[in-house]
């Protein structure tokens, strides 16, 4: 199953390592996580305009696109969030966030919702 991330579940990744893969995987089949573009270009300004915490925690976020994610385009809009819900509803797949608004929006829309507890993926709705 595609996973798409937002900047919020990308930003926490780069100081914090996953744990659970596997008892996701077992519940919903492999996970690819994808990056959309936007969140790739608001990580970057974050690199450059954040405090030093904030640059870092983006800057590692960045190397992990790549390596360990894939990266795919999605039309610009003013809002990345509204690009994420538009893709995640049309592809048939999930949203990884911490962004507790987006993460409504999504449920409300019937996307799965994967989020983040004490470092731990955890499904953050019932569909």
């Amino acid at each position: 199953m595609e996973v798409v991330c937002d900047t919020s579940f990308m930003m926490v990744l780069g100081s914090t390592p996953l744990q659970n893969i596997e008892g996701i995987e077992s519940a919903l089949g492999r996970l690819q996580f994808v990056v959309p573009n936007i969140v790739a270009e608001e990580l970057k300004h974050l690199e450059r305009h954040s405090g030093p915490k904030r640059s870092r925690m983006a800057r590692a976020a960045l190397s992990l696109i790549g390596a360990k994610f894939n990266l795919i385009d999605l039309p610009l809009s003013k809002y990345a969030d509204e690009s994420i819900i538009k893709y995640s509803g049309c592809h048939n797949c999930a949203v990884a966030t911490l962004d507790r608004e987006l993460k409504n929006r999504l449920i409300k829309n019937k996307v799965l919702v994967i989020t983040l507890r004490d470092d731990k993926l955890i499904i953050g709705n019932d569909y």
